[in-house]
């Protein structure tokens, strides 16, 4: 079942998304992927500038019909100037969650400082670990398919080994049942 909302993912989630192998499962779990500018040079552009082996998947995901490279509008572009006035986040962050708030759309994000921000401006989000695991809720890969990209993250990035071991105890409980 596919989820109504669009989601919006921000550069490290997709960056890592894509070094798992797993960036296909967005458009399995969301009407939409929506991609902002400063998202798109971040993990596309200065990736294949630093010569980064994932970003073809990347770019040939991103060609999928879910996948919408977008610009920003009016009020959007202000609200994310607002934010990254207000904050430490990146102009590319206080984009993602100006454009998740005016779309209505669930924030994929990782970095507690912008996690904590999308909270304070009632924006839905969720993590990599939360979006594996959310694809393993619906169907969209199996209990094996689960574990493999859950090692490799913890492999490319930080994840808390209590969020690791909680995934995992859920995910086998659901597998049995």
């Amino acid at each position: 079942m596919k989820r109504p909302m669009a989601s919006l993912p921000d550069a490290s989630p997709l960056i890592i998304l894509s070094k798992v192998g797993c960036l296909d499962l967005l458009p399995g779990l969301y009407s939409t992927v929506i991609l902002t500018p400063l998202v798109w040079e971040e993990a596309v552009s200065k990736g294949r500038h630093l010569g980064m082996t994932d970003v073809a998947y990347l770019e040939k995901s991103a060609e999928k019909p879910q996948f919408d490279k977008v610009s920003l509008t009016t009020p959007e572009k202000q609200l994310a100037a607002q934010v990254h006035g207000e904050s430490n986040l990146s102009q590319g962050q206080a984009e993602v969650l100006a454009v998740a708030k005016k779309r209505n759309a669930m924030a994929i994000l990782d970095d507690r400082e912008v996690r904590a921000t999308a909270a304070r401006m009632g924006i839905s989000y969720i993590g990599v670990a939360g979006v594996l695991y959310e694809a393993f809720l619906h169907k969209l890969i199996d209990y094996d398919q689960l574990l493999e990209p859950l090692e490799t993250l913890g492999k490319v990035s930080w994840i808390s080994p209590e969020l690791m071991t909680g995934i995992l105890i859920r995910a086998r409980k659901v597998d049995r049942a």
